[in-house]
């Protein structure tokens, strides 16, 4: 009997362990009803065992010890990452950049601390730089707010531009999310040369531009008090500050990319309107409709995946030719929606499930996107589009 006790431990232990990062990482997402937050511990620490350095796992502790009122636990895991690992700086960096960071009531000293000891270790690591950077740029604003006449502005401001000018050298890519605080910060110092620098930073990473997501003050170049990196606008629901963009970015992306679309913005002078929609919990679909001289064309994706998640492969790729009767006669319904002077983010209809209806148009030299929670607004537009393919049997629950 022990022996079999011992068998079939064994075979448990092996078990767990077969799990990948992916599968563990959905399952500390995932929670059933009535489930207790912080009930999934072990199922982190064996993510950890994997990757050390996973951040969802570190995170998802954290909250848990948060809420737990364990604040010693939350020391502890730090410390023991910096102890098991002497000569790396990523544990520095993720205490530094936790998204539980703020609640733990980490100050931006001592990320600044932080983000030194791990560039003490690695001077090339270019999301320490990056994170530097920002620790800077946050503490410029804040000082502004509190005090605009402050001695301490200028010494922030250029230890920023330090670090955001040292990190773009490294690496093109910064580029399209540090445009924004450096050209503040240039016109702060009033610096015509960096300004001019600055504003030629025209880098993008993905299929949708960054700009695409940014709903900040129209005077933010010159407003001080604008945190360009975090905004949230105190007056409305609309905000999409640099890191806001960033997340919705990178995760259409990451679809659109599985998808196997490309950019819209480009310098082409075909017309193309396209609907991506991502459903938490169904395949990610794109419908693209291109009229490149008077020829049209109707193109339709779907990959096998769930639009919340990860998109999966590719299993649909179709197209067809359509008549310039019906671009135009789709158009009229563009222009019944107003669609090209619709704000791209309205967060006053938003929620954690659903989906986003998501229609971009290019035609004459601009782009635009409009991005929905539950298709408000653009719902009848995406299926029209949705009718006009042979997917609207097959393609599954419409939320």
């Amino acid at each position: 009997m022990k022996a079999l006790l011992t068998a079939l431990s064994i075979l448990f232990s092996i078990s767990c362990f077969s799990q990948t990062v992916a599968e563990l990482e959905l399952d500390l997402r995932r929670s059933q009803s009535g489930e207790r937050f912080g009930n999934k511990k072990e199922q982190a620490f064996k993510l950890l065992q994997l990757d050390k350095f996973n951040e969802k796992a570190i995170n998802y502790l954290v909250r848990a010890y948060s809420q737990n009122k364990q604040k010693d636990s939350i020391q502890w895991l730090y410390d023991k990452l910096i102890k098991e690992n002497p000569n790396r700086p990523e544990p520095y960096i993720i205490r530094a950049g936790s998204e539980n960071s703020l609640s733990e009531g980490v100050t931006a000293e001592q990320q600044i601390s932080y983000l030194k000891k791990a560039l003490e270790i690695d001077r090339t690591h270019a999301e320490a730089k990056y994170m530097l950077g920002k620790s800077y740029y946050d503490l410029f604003v804040k000082e502004y707010r509190a005090d605009k006449n402050s001695s301490k502005l200028t010494s922030y401001a250029n230890q920023a531009l330090e670090q955001f000018d040292a990190v773009c050298k490294q690496k093109e890519s910064y580029k399209e999310t540090l445009k924004y605080p450096s050209l503040q910060l240039a016109h702060y110092l009033a610096d015509a040369n960096k300004i001019k620098l600055y504003e030629q930073y025209n880098v993008q990473t993905t299929q949708i531009p960054i700009s695409a997501f940014m709903s900040i003050p129209a005077d933010w170049q010159t407003n001080y008090a604008v945190n360009v990196m975090d905004y949230v606008s105190r007056t409305d629901s609309n905000f999409s500050g640099v890191q806001f963009a960033v997340f919705f970015m990178n995760w259409y992306s990451k679809h659109l990319t599985a998808l196997e679309e490309p950019a819209l913005n480009d310098s082409s002078t075909t017309k193309v309107y396209r609907f991506t929609w991502l459903r938490s919990f169904d395949h990610p679909v794109a419908i693209r409709l291109e009229n490149k001289k008077d020829r049209i064309t109707l193109y339709w994706k779907v990959c096998d995946g769930t639009g919340g998640y990860e998109p999966g492969k590719l299993v649909t790729d179709k197209k067809k030719d359509l008549s310039i009767k019906e671009w135009a006669l789709f158009q009229q319904k563009i222009d019944s929606i107003q669609f090209w002077n619709a704000p791209t983010i309205d967060n006053s209809r938003f929620g954690t499930d659903g989906a986003r209806w998501i229609l971009e148009g290019k035609e004459s030299g601009k782009y635009h996107m409009v991005d929905r929670w539950t298709g408000q607004g653009l719902k009848l537009v995406c299926l029209d589009l949705l009718k006009m393919t042979d997917l609207e049997e097959n393609v599954g629950r419409i939320y």
